[in-house]
């Protein structure tokens, strides 16, 4: 007889799948998105951005929206970027 890849389960292993509550299955698939949800920073954005535009325009079938939609998520980026490297003004207090 040949192994199909089918997993042999005894009768306890059987019960313990079977009593398994589907809630449980879709808590465990929570805890991992919260480990790979990484913030992005303005700058890794602009640059991504910045290396997507350059890739399009050198696209024979580039579509003039999608161009126009991306150049203007880059130029986002950049505003974002341009934003927090400004360095903030602080309240002048004489003494």
């Amino acid at each position: 007889m040949e192994d199909a890849g089918f997993q042999l389960l005894n009768d306890e292993e059987i019960i313990a799948k079977v009593r398994h509550s589907p809630k449980e299955d879709e808590e465990d698939d929570d805890e991992g998105e919260n480990d790979s949800q990484v913030k992005i920073s303005n700058n890794d954005a602009f640059k991504c951005f910045s290396k997507g535009l350059a890739w399009l325009e050198q696209q024979e079938q580039c579509d003039s929206s999608e161009l126009m939609l991306l150049r203007k998520l880059c130029d986002r980026a950049a505003r974002q970027r341009m934003i927090n490297l400004r360095q903030m003004k602080l309240p002048f207090k004489s003494l």
